[in-house]
């Protein structure tokens, strides 16, 4: 049987209050008092009724977050931020994956508003990065929602209770071809991610743009190679039968730079003193792929969503945030030619 605040209570011989309170830790209920009522409390199995605090509050501590899956690096760093932050608030975390099914984004986001879930963070499918039906079901619920990195189309600033948390893609761009050009690069090739993806793209106009204003040549057409390490290698080994190379590759993520990378290896060639790679994101093949890689790395959209939902629980603005990045130099960019 559940043991309950009253049941504390009585077997201590305190109020109701006191016990709630030294639970709380409030400053007017003694140190002893309060090492008491928790040690009592872990004794017996007692944790609050976190229903019928929310009923009291009109919060119930928990949110929820949809993620396309979980063993994808960008997924997984979102969601352990979100994790990590919410643990030090307090929050629970519920977690869904849609899967394949259509309409799975809405069911999960419907189940998690059903369990009473404050606020619903979703990383959405690069294919449903148009329209999202999840969407639609958290406006009609009246709750708040905070993409990452990619927001269905008719969603803009001002519209109730929706925001977004997105990376400077142009900075990235900028901060790449900086160290490039000061290592004495004139020569790039492009291989970007998902063409459909809105980023990506907003990444490589930025690049090929910069790239004309340093009087840089890129190499071919751009090429939106995929999000994997297998398209970039395959992508790679193609640029690599070319009679006419770049000195240097601009990735559009790190899976694709090491990708790249492997295929630059596998055909005896060297990085950096025969071609230059550098990645996007600093996840764990930027540091541990075939080699280590010079990336851009960005604050995490996880941690900065949460801080922006806490912003707007407590009456904040809803207003969009976009996280810079800085360029970590693991030598994989050195000076062509040498």
């Amino acid at each position: 049987m559940r043991v309950r605040l009253r049941d504390l209570a009585e077997s201590l011989g305190l109020s109701v209050m006191a016990v709630s309170k030294a639970l709380h830790d409030a400053p007017d209920i003694g140190a002893a008092t309060k090492e008491r009522v928790r040690a009592e409390a872990e004794k017996r199995g007692y944790w609050p009724n976190q229903a019928a605090r929310s009923l009291r509050s009109k919060r119930s501590g928990l949110i929820g977050l949809l993620v396309p899956d979980l063993a994808s690096p960008e997924s997984s760093g979102i969601a352990g931020e979100i994790l990590k932050s919410a643990e030090n608030a307090g929050i629970s975390v519920m977690v869904g994956m849609p899967g394949e099914k259509k309409g799975g984004e809405a069911a999960q986001v419907k189940a998690m508003m059903g369990r009473g879930s404050e606020a619903i963070f979703i990383l959405p499918k690069i294919s449903t990065e148009h329209r999202s039906l999840a969407l639609e079901a958290v406006t009609q619920a009246g709750l708040p929602v905070i993409f990452f990195q990619r927001y269905p189309a008719d969603v803009g600033p001002g519209r109730a209770r929706v925001s977004w948390v997105m990376r400077d893609m142009g900075q990235a761009a900028q901060l790449a071809l900086d160290h490039l050009w000061k290592l004495g690069h004139r020569k790039v090739t492009y291989l970007g991610g998902h063409p459909a993806e809105r980023s990506h793209a907003e990444h490589w106009r930025a690049v090929r743009e910069g790239a004309r204003q340093r009087g840089m040549e890129m190499e071919g057409e751009p090429i939106m190679a995929g999000l994997r390490p297998e398209d970039g290698e395959r992508e790679m080994e193609k640029i690599l039968e070319k009679k006419s190379k770049p000195t240097a590759v601009i990735c559009g993520n790190d899976e694709v730079a090491a990708g790249v990378a492997r295929a630059i290896l596998a055909a005896g060639s060297k990085i950096p003193e025969d071609l230059g790679v550098i990645g996007l994101g600093d996840g764990e093949l930027a540091k541990h792929g075939p080699v280590p890689l010079t990336t851009i790395g960005f604050s995490n959209l996880g941690k900065a969503g949460f801080e922006l939902w806490m912003t707007i629980r407590e009456g904040g603005e809803m207003k969009p945030r976009v996280v810079g990045c800085e360029l970590i130099d693991r030598g994989s960019t050195g000076k062509p030619g040498e």
